[in-house]
């Protein structure tokens, strides 16, 4: 965030008092950008753990988003990137008058050759235009000594490991026979040769098979461009897998037959792109993919003119490539496909024709510095806002390029501190046989890990020695031991071939019974608990998200929600169908707010993008008791991104009040949630104030079977249930509440795109919604009381003491839900010999255990775009 703002906030705390400085309320309008607002290292920042990387904002007319969808890229303004130039200067010399390092650079970002030496560094960037030099203002930063400090080498040092000969890329030349050789009993050889075989008597399908029989009964153009994605990608995604398996087949046996096969294949495929019906950009790179591949695998058996062919084929869709990541990627907060897939297919394809194709030195620079720059991950914590489905369509970009970085260097990638909190996110997400946490779009198709994350935790744990990943991968592959050959061939996941690369075994040591019942991600905007890491039938879990992404990329509008679950199933759970990126349905009832375990106000829900953001200003892990805090304070109000306002258009998404999106009335929302040790309670406080009285919607889903609901005296239960587990939950209010209950969705989740092989659609599963709405209050309080346990235990009801006091598990809970007076909860629980509580009374958060006492404030996390 901009210095400007830590000043303003520096000087309200201190105007505000002592009390007042345990909590900080943001008044930015976006704590992320979706292109780069501010430059990093920020101004007085500390870098300890890594080498410094310079990286600073475009310059205002040349800052151009990206095509608002997939298809839609005649949408945005052209620029020459040619005329594009920056300047850089870094000096321990304030004034830059000595010791000055001053470079001109194409990219608005700068990797230093050598890391800079511990000490205080001062750096300025300029735009360069016709001689020129508009220089921005200087930062100063403090560079700490770390031993241990991630430093890779320079793209100097890679370029000087590269082979001269071929292959180069899935395996290097000198390396082959040994590889064939150390391979030839292991499984993923087998896999390969069995489904090699099967293609080789396989006709060959074409781009006369791409199914169009729809687009006519499709009423807008992003419908249209979705539907003839789709369908050409399940030709050419088919066609890459068939051609794919026969390059690896040979590289594991160098039995011509393969090759043969396969050559013909990719040369037919070459210029597939140019179908009228073939879109997307998962196309063009699946076809680079392809043809520098068998350019690289296949170089000692190709003619000259099939060389030619390929090399025209690889120049021209790496060029197109490149042309749009650049002076765009850097600064982007994530853009989907390129970090998921495509610029891994750039990075190889560049490799593999370096020192031929006058155009590869260019890419070569480009992919390993902005690696370097902005991979592996978007922040430190490790967490992926894009959330659990999306996340799998990483994997490969995130273990094969830097697996090759390493072995052209010799220089272990994979120490990289994101690494091991990116081990805890993919764990503590989604532990063993469960539900993924409920974040991001599909988050609904992930009802257990799959293949491919079990791979990808799989490849961690031998690159990095990490021994939980290890048991992680242990405990799945000893209830199904053929688990990970379901990832076979898959286009972001199949890691068989790393497999048979890297033949480091799982370590061994400490399991998953070690870790400690939560873990939060405060970058990211994640929280989530557990009870049992041993049994997953008795487990009772929770997730919860904050995020300063807000709802942007894959991210859901979802601010201070909560899932539950039981025996690894959802209970209260987020709802509605990603059909589409911008589908009516989706953005509406999956989305949009109202599908989630959160709160509306008069009915509306939160921005869409990044302006609709929360975040964790605090939290606490123990075993015996955990915590977090979110704020959504901010999330509220009008879609104002001018991103998601074009997609909207393009799309017939309309945000009006009827729809959901209204001028925010909002002042405060923060939610408490309280976990209480390992018995599957938690407490929920919601702290809520507006600008004028309005009604407050109180929302909880199901998508398993339908909600209960009954009003009690003194509260609403409601419980959902799965097949053996239950969360009853307990919802007291500051006042009398309206309940509905309901089965259908706001708007219909129709498929008009996800047809089978057989043309078939299948319609999508309704699901369940409460709604529990307050009278006209300005402030208002919840408190709720969440029992996730058996379900052939039943739930014991709250115990209501004569001094307001409630009971429930153990624990003696006191909370103010008047509107009157501080918001207000102490909880203790009822164990003399081992005393634990919480208390908060609207400024720091106090938690006594084992006779310690710790103060919780606020905390403004990390951000770095």
């Amino acid at each position: 965030m901009k210095k400007t703002f830590y000043l303003a906030l520096l000087w309200s705390l201190f105007l505000l008092g002592a009390n007042a400085q345990a909590t900080i309320k943001l008044t930015e309008t976006t704590l992320m950008h979706e292109m780069r607002a501010t430059p990093y290292p920020l101004d007085k920042a500390v870098v300890a753990d890594r080498a410094v990387s310079f990286q600073w904002p475009l310059r205002a007319d040349m800052n151009v988003q990206e095509s608002p969808l997939d298809g839609f890229e005649d949408k945005i303004k052209k620029i020459d990137k040619a005329q594009i130039a920056y300047m850089l200067r870094y000096s321990q010399d304030a004034d830059f008058k000595k010791g000055t390092v001053q470079v001109q650079t194409r990219w608005p970002f700068f990797n230093p050759e050598k890391p800079l030496a511990a000490g205080v560094w001062y750096w300025q960037f300029g735009y360069l235009e016709n001689g020129q030099v508009q220089w921005g203002s200087i930062q100063q930063l403090t560079v700490e000594n770390n031993p241990d400090k991630f430093c890779p080498p320079s793209l100097k040092t890679v370029l000087g490991n590269v082979p001269k000969t071929h292959p180069r890329v899935w395996i290097m030349k000198d390396e082959w026979k040994e590889f064939i050789k150390r391979n030839h009993s292991i499984p993923e050889r087998q896999w390969y040769l069995e489904r090699a075989e099967t293609t080789l008597t396989t006709p060959m399908k074409s781009v006369k098979d791409i199914n169009t029989s729809q687009v006519k009964n499709l009423d807008n153009e992003m419908k249209r461009k979705s539907y003839l994605t789709r369908e050409s990608r399940r030709i050419i995604d088919k066609e890459e897998a068939n051609s794919e398996v026969l390059i690896r087949a040979y590289l594991l046996t160098q039995d011509k037959k393969y090759a043969d096969e396969a050559i013909k294949r990719v040369l037919t495929m070459a210029d597939w792109n140019k179908d009228k019906n073939v879109m997307g950009d998962f196309n063009d790179a699946t076809l680079l993919s392809l043809c520098s591949m068998a350019y690289d695998s296949f170089h000692n058996l190709l003619t000259p003119q099939q060389k030619n062919i390929l090399l025209d084929a690889i120049k021209e869709k790496g060029e197109k490539m490149y042309q749009h990541y650049n002076n765009h990627l850097e600064n982007h907060i994530a853009d989907n496909h390129v970090w998921q897939m495509t610029l891994r297919i750039l990075t190889m394809a560049a490799f593999s024709v370096y020192g031929e194709l006058p155009e590869a030195d260019t890419w070569v620079d480009y992919c390993y510095n902005i690696w370097l720059a902005r991979f592996p991950g978007l922040n430190k914590d490790g967490g992926w806002h894009n959330g659990d489905s999306y996340f799998t369509v990483n994997t490969r970009t995130l273990i094969e390029v830097p697996y090759y970085f390493g072995k052209l260097t010799g220089f272990d990638y994979f120490s990289d501190p994101w690494y091991e909190g990116n081990i805890m996110y993919t764990m503590f997400q989604q532990p063993p046989f469960s539900k993924s946490g409920g974040n991001g779009s599909s988050h609904q198709n992930v009802g257990h890990p799959n293949s491919i994350r079990i791979g990808y935790l799989d490849a961690l744990a031998r690159l990095t020695g990490n021994t939980y990943a290890a048991d992680f991968v242990r405990r799945t592959l000893k209830v199904e031991p053929d688990y990970m050959k379901k990832a076979l061939l898959a286009k972001p996941g199949d890691l068989a071939w790393f497999r048979l690369q890297c033949n480091k075994p799982l370590p061994e040591g400490e399991g998953l019974t070690a870790l400690p019942p939560g873990y939060v991600f405060p970058e990211t905007g994640l929280a989530s608990f557990l009870t049992n890491w041993d049994r997953v039938g008795s487990n009772a879990m929770w997730s919860f998200r904050s995020s300063p992404y807000g709802s942007t990329s894959h991210a859901l509008a979802n601010q201070n929600a909560f899932n539950t679950f039981f025996g690894g199933k959802p209970l209260f759970y987020s709802s509605g169908h990603h059909i589409e990126f911008t589908d009516a349905h989706s953005m509406y009832c999956h989305r949009g707010t109202r599908g989630h375990n959160t709160i509306l106000v008069n009915g509306m829900g939160q921005r869409i993008g990044t302006e609709g953001y929360g975040w964790i200003p605090r939290y606490y892990v123990s075993d015996k008791i955990g915590y977090v805090v979110g704020d959504a304070s901010n999330a509220y109000g009008k879609v104002i991104s001018p991103l998601w306002l074009k997609r909207g258009e393009l799309s017939d998404v309309h945000y009006t009040p009827e729809n959901g999106w209204d001028e925010n009335k909002l002042k405060t929302f923060r939610r408490h949630i309280v976990n209480l040790g390992k018995t599957g309670y938690i407490f929920i406080y919601d702290e809520l104030e507006a600008t004028e009285p309005v009604n407050w919607n109180y929302l909880l889903h199901t998508t398993a079977n339908p909600m209960t609901v009954n009003e009690e005296k003194a509260y609403v239960h409601i419980q959902a249930t799965n097949r053996g587990g239950a969360s009853d939950a307990y919802l007291f209010s500051t006042g009398a509440l309206k309940t509905e209950t309901t089965d259908q969705f706001f708007y219909p989740a129709v498929n008009w795109l996800r047809a089978d092989d057989k043309g078939v659609f299948k319609p999508y599963a309704n699901h369940w919604h409460f709604t529990a709405t307050s009278e006209k209050a300005q402030v208002y309080r919840f408190a709720t009381i969440i029992n996730t346990h058996a379900l052939k235990y039943p739930a014991k009801a709250p115990e209501i003491l004569s001094d307001g006091r409630i009971k429930a598990g153990g624990w003696l809970i006191k909370v103010n839900i008047s509107a009157e007076g501080v918001p207000m909860f102490f909880i203790r629980n009822t164990k003399k010999e081992d005393p634990v509580s919480i208390s908060y009374k609207g400024g720091a958060t106090l938690i006594n255990e084992n006779d310690y006492e710790t103060t919780l404030t606020d905390v403004v996390p990390d951000l770095e775009i």
